[in-house]
């Protein structure tokens, strides 16, 4: 049954780009090699890097076995007699030392390129630490400690690539030997803020999980965003029994919401209430609240460990590979996107219109139209965007298809039409309703060209939010959940945990809430890939563009006389 599916949206996308990869490195005359990913990166490599070396396979002492046993809770079964373990294939580093040749960093780094290391806080700095041994069983491997840094891959696109990049150094997150806090001594409080997001209860069912394993007693869940931070009357104990099966549901137990009290009442509620670890999971605006309360803490000498885990479903998160809950958002769009396909063209000239999330950046319309192929018009608020020109292409498909599937992001809300420049509780513009008014603006001008049309317009937003974590987000998020305790007993504060070029890292809180969101870059691979599978022209303004440019509207039909009475 497995093996018969088909890819799911993340896999399609992935299967497209090394299909284009092995064209496009067989037109340049490689061969003898393979594609794939390493790194976040596409690249080549002989087949024989692969072939001629044992393949893949679960590592009983590896980190992987480790956290599948922490979730399983299954015991020891290796047997007192170790195994005999049969020699196959070559030692993988034999191999590869084979096949490459030494080279040198000087080779890569280019005149203009830095390696910046960013550094984080300890508690250690500034009050007395416990020094307690950590009492969980992991493999040797996962241990880090604080010369565990990840430098992000160094990368050159061709020989005339001297621009200066910028390599951050990160500390790795996991498991620490040691530990700051005394667990015996220890409460937390989990807070979620902004909207809903794919994979919030897999969060926090992994950091009451992992908290309990270190021998936290007291773990609480703050009611109601940071609104509830103030109100400890309204916390709820978490316990394993009451997380257990959360992860299967979607949303947040905890009732998000947005608006920030003052911060200092926030740091006065954790020491009163001897809080030493404060875990909390929100986007850019819920971070920087974090961070506000981390000074705050720092002022009134209050020793807790503030620890986030970024979220946002637009995946706009700066530095970081993608925040949690995304690759499950792109899924249901694609599934939007089949449903308007089907709509299109199993009814006579009809346009099928989804709306999809992503506020100032399109990553979810892009992923999604990349893995169901199906969309003939994507927009995107990074585009710059030419109305006559998407109504004129409109009627083009509908002339030469008779159907069409169009997606269009919501932020296309502040690009195509501007909003009210009005602002929620959370401090986010309100932005007009893109998806309605668009369908509005293509029906008139089809009436207009005297031109048959229904559109059925699809919007997904509140039912993609809504739905629990699919395999891959449940996973990164309990990886997450957990590196965010142990960093968090280790002492570390005012960070985020996140993945970055495949490492789980740890970051200065303000390395994201600082720098720009992240956009999608229209001079990009994954742009180019959008414009090539949807066929669609560049929709920017020229020179002159107006609604003159649109054809003019045909004569109009002369009207029949209606009959004679008798």
């Amino acid at each position: 049954m497995i093996r018969s599916v088909p890819a799911n949206s993340y896999d399609s996308t992935y299967c497209s780009v090394l299909g284009q990869m092995a064209v496009h490195g067989a037109m340049a005359g490689y061969s003898g090699i393979t594609v794939g990913q390493i790194y976040s990166r596409y690249c080549y490599l002989p087949i024989h890097a692969i072939t001629n070396q044992k393949g893949k396979r679960v590592n009983p002492k590896g980190r992987w076995f480790f956290r599948m046993q922490e979730a399983t809770k299954q015991p020891n079964f290796t047997p007192d007699v170790p195994a005999v373990v049969e020699a196959h294939g070559s030692n993988a580093g034999d191999v590869l030392e084979a096949l490459s040749k030494e080279s040198s960093i000087n080779e890569v780094l280019q005149a203009g390129d830095t390696i910046r290391r960013l550094q984080v806080v300890n508690l250690g700095d500034d009050f007395p630490s416990a020094k307690v041994t950590n009492s969980l069983k992991f493999p040797g491997e996962m241990a880090m400690g604080p010369d565990s840094w990840s430098t992000q891959t160094l990368m050159r696109h061709n020989r005339r690539d001297d621009r200066g990049r910028n390599y951050l150094q990160l500390l790795r997150s996991g498991p620490r030997k040691t530990l700051h806090f005394d667990p015996a001594n220890s409460s937390a409080v989990i807070v979620t803020c902004g909207g809903l997001c794919p994979g919030l209860n897999s969060v926090i069912r992994e950091i009451v999980m992992t908290l309990t394993a270190y021998g936290v007693k007291n773990v609480f869940g703050c009611i109601g965003g940071y609104k509830g931070m103030v109100k400890p009357e309204t916390w709820m104990k978490l316990t394993p029994d009451v997380v257990q099966d959360i992860h299967k549901k979607g949303g947040t137990i905890l009732v998000s919401d947005r608006g920030n009290p003052p911060h200092m009442d926030i740091a006065k509620m954790l020491q009163e209430k001897n809080i030493k670890q404060y875990f909390v999971i929100g986007g850019d605006g819920t971070q920087a609240g974090a961070f506000e309360t981390f000074r705050c803490t720092k002022e009134i000498q209050h020793e807790v460990a503030v620890v986030g885990v970024p979220k946002t479903i637009d995946n706009d998160i700066p530095v970081l590979d993608r925040s949690f809950g995304f690759k499950t958002a792109c899924s249901e769009a694609e599934r939007a996107i089949s449903s308007a396909y089907v709509e299109a063209t199993c009814n006579s000239h009809c346009i099928g219109l989804v709306k999809l999330m992503g506020r100032h950046c399109g990553f979810i319309a892009l992923h999604a139209t990349l893995a169901a192929r199906s969309v003939d018009l994507c927009l995107l608020p990074e585009m710059d965007i030419s109305l006559p020109r998407v109504l004129s292409y409109c009627m083009h498909l509908m002339k030469t298809k008779g159907h069409a599937v169009i997606v269009v992001a919501e932020g296309c809300g502040d690009t195509l039409l501007k909003s009210s420049g009005e602002r929620d509780a959370g401090g986010n513009k309100k932005l007009a309703d893109v998806g309605p008014w668009l369908r509005d603006q293509i029906l008139s001008y089809a009436k207009r060209m005297q031109q048959p049309l229904t559109i059925k317009y699809i919007d997904p937003t509140y039912t993609i939010r809504a739905v629990p974590a699919n395999t891959n987000d449940s996973v990164y998020c309990s990886v997450l959940g957990a590196h965010a305790v142990h960093v968090a007993m280790a002492g570390y504060t005012g960070i985020v945990v996140g993945k970055v070029d495949e490492r789980y890292v740890m970051l200065p809180n303000h390395a994201i809430t600082k720098a720009p969101a992240r956009r999608v870059e229209l001079k990009s691979s994954s742009f180019e890939r959008l414009m090539a599978t949807t066929g669609q022209p560049n929709l920017a303004p020229g020179p002159g563009d107006d609604w003159a440019l649109l054809p003019a509207a045909p004569p109009q039909r002369p009207q029949k006389p209606a009959p004679a009475l008798p």
